[in-house]
């Protein structure tokens, strides 16, 4: 069976890459445009893995994981993002993410990022 995926980002352009390349091996079961979405379809679709953009309208990326720590059984999460600061990364996985891909990496290191996080492994893009 295929993991289900959710992937959010405000850059309708870069969402539908995102999609394209996670659709290789995944089923992606929705899309959001901001957190406030994300939030939504994920409790609708109970994806196994998320994929957030950092900085999206309503909730960013890292105050979208804090609120799925609260679910009883949250989706792994992947952030996606143009930031390459260490500080920055380190704050989304303090907050919950297990991985974090650059925005340049996500053709290499996309896939593997999303079947790392969904067997409990962390993964970050080297830099």
């Amino acid at each position: 069976m295929k993991l289900r995926i959710v992937v959010a980002d405000d850059n309708s352009a870069f969402l539908a890459r995102l999609v394209s390349v996670l659709a290789t091996e995944f089923e992606v079961v929705a899309t959001a445009a901001d957190g406030k979405s994300a939030l939504e379809c994920i409790r609708l679709c109970q994806p196994n893995v998320v994929v957030l953009d950092l900085e999206m309208p309503g909730f960013n990326g890292i105050e979208v994981v804090k609120e799925l720590t609260k679910y009883p059984s949250s989706p792994a999460v992947v952030i996606c993002s143009i930031e390459d600061d260490p500080e920055i990364v380190e704050a989304a996985r303090q907050a919950g993410a297990l991985g974090y891909v650059f925005k340049a990496c996500i053709a290499k290191d996309l896939i593997a990022a999303v079947k790392s996080v969904a067997s409990g492994q962390s993964f970050v893009s080297p830099s």
